[in-house]
């Protein structure tokens, strides 16, 4: 038996070593690229393809999957969407950046204007499959937002901040929000 977990060893360590990631300009075609990406993390592979996009790329998706992909001669956006497309996730185009969230995360859609903060915040937990939401008893005001499906964690994220919360996630579902002191 110790033979055959040895192979099996050294079959994975081949495999870790094989990763790689080569994104260059393409020496046919101006404005294209030639990109290899074996084996690598969704995330790794945007950085490396990051350099060559007109905006920058922020990831929402909880996931990390690795992706392959080989072509040449191929655009970056091209290229970004083909490996999103392999990793499940979508990409949304923006004036100032690309967004690369998870196909099936929930999103937040609300409109209020002057909504209590705990009602605001009980809405979006509901949205998002938020088990358990720990409200400071200090928590209070009141918020005016307008959400068309934006990640859960963009959408906390930014009534955290424009209501100067903070909070802290913990495993299991669980969130804590408090006034910042």
């Amino acid at each position: 038996m110790k033979p055959l977990s040895l192979a099996f060893l050294s079959l994975l360590i081949v495999n870790v070593a094989s990763a790689t990631i080569s994104v260059a300009r393409s020496q046919d075609k101006p404005k294209t690229l030639n990109v290899a990406i074996i084996a690598e993390p969704f995330s790794e592979a945007v950085k490396s393809l990051e350099l060559y996009l007109p905006r920058p790329v922020e990831i929402v998706a909880e996931r990390d999957p690795q992706v392959t992909f080989r072509a040449k001669n191929v655009s970056a956006e091209g290229t970004l969407r083909a490996i999103a497309l392999e990793a499940g996730v979508i990409v949304e185009v923006a004036s100032d950046r690309y967004l690369i969230r998870d196909a099936h995360a929930p999103g937040v859609t609300i409109d209020v204007k002057d909504e209590d903060i705990h009602a605001i915040l009980k809405t979006m937990q509901q949205q998002c499959g938020i088990k358990n939401l720990v409200i400071d008893p200090d928590v209070q005001g009141r918020g005016t937002f307008l959400f068309r499906d934006l990640p859960c964690r963009i959408a906390f994220d930014t009534v955290f901040r424009t209501m100067g919360l903070s909070s802290v996630i913990y495993p299991n579902s669980v969130i804590t929000v408090s006034s910042k002191h």
